[in-house]
């Protein structure tokens, strides 16, 4: 083959991928350029106001201009169906986490099945227990426990929390025994807690209060009871004493 013809062919597959580069560069321009339109129609302009928040929201946290503050966004870079509307937001709770600075989209705010209820403040942990580390298997959501670490023979007391939900609850089986139990607890003992289910020594007991409550309950019933045969007790000794006056006026 000649030289000439060599150059030639060599310059015409140059021209053909240059012009193969140029048309795939043109075609990705036009479809961001159509995603870009569509977003930019969706939102009405290149920045657009949407609802951030303005710290670390937790999961169960209740979302409030204490929380919740209104920036400028490029379009461009907005999640699907960012929210706009502080007023729509306000009063509705978070169901998962939500990063200092992150725009806020229904992610955040989805109702799952079956999602636990994190009360405002609080962070849900699990920890794994069993029947002799649980009041006997006895705890159930709502009840307030003490949490306790064990090392070396001792005992320290970690937190106070709440149950919101056991391995055990909404079981069919009556048998069925413990085996987990999700506690809400403050943010920071979040750290100790987890520390402490790590080294497999959690136990979890009823608070002081409860038992002094059921220890009422019993004094009111017997303090009840005593009364009860008291009064007995007293009107026998009238009903003898009358028998006793009407015998003598008989004689």
């Amino acid at each position: 083959m000649k030289r000439t013809t060599r150059l030639m062919l060599s310059v015409a597959s140059g021209i053909l991928a240059a012009g193969l580069a140029l048309w795939y560069g043109s075609s990705v321009r036009a479809e961001a350029d159509q995603a870009r339109q569509e977003v930019l129609a969706a939102y009405g302009g290149e920045l657009v106001s949407v609802c951030v928040a303005s710290r670390d929201v937790d999961a169960g946290e209740v979302l409030s201009e204490a929380n919740v503050q209104v920036e400028e966004w490029v379009a461009s870079l907005l999640p699907d169906e960012a929210e706009t509307s502080l007023e729509d937001l306000v009063g509705q709770r978070a169901t998962s986490s939500i990063p200092a600075s992150a725009v806020i989209c229904p992610t955040y705010l989805e109702q799952h099945d079956g999602a636990i209820e994190v009360p405002a403040g609080k962070v849900a942990v699990s920890v794994a227990v069993d029947e002799e580390h649980a009041v006997g298997g006895a705890i159930a959501p709502n009840d307030q426990v003490d949490v306790y670490v064990s090392s070396n023979g001792v005992a320290d007391r970690l937190c106070s929390a709440s149950v919101i939900d056991t391995s055990a609850h909404g079981q069919e089986s009556e048998s069925s025994s413990i085996t987990w139990a999700t506690l809400a607890i403050d943010p920071e003992r979040v750290s100790e807690v987890l520390a402490a289910t790590a080294k497999g020594a959690v136990s979890l007991t009823m608070p002081e209060a409860a038992s002094d409550e059921t220890a009422s309950d019993g004094d009111t019933h017997e303090a009840s009871d005593k009364d009860a045969d008291d009064k007995d007790a007293g009107e026998q000794t009238t009903s003898d004493s009358s028998g006793n006056e009407n015998g003598e006026e008989a004689a």
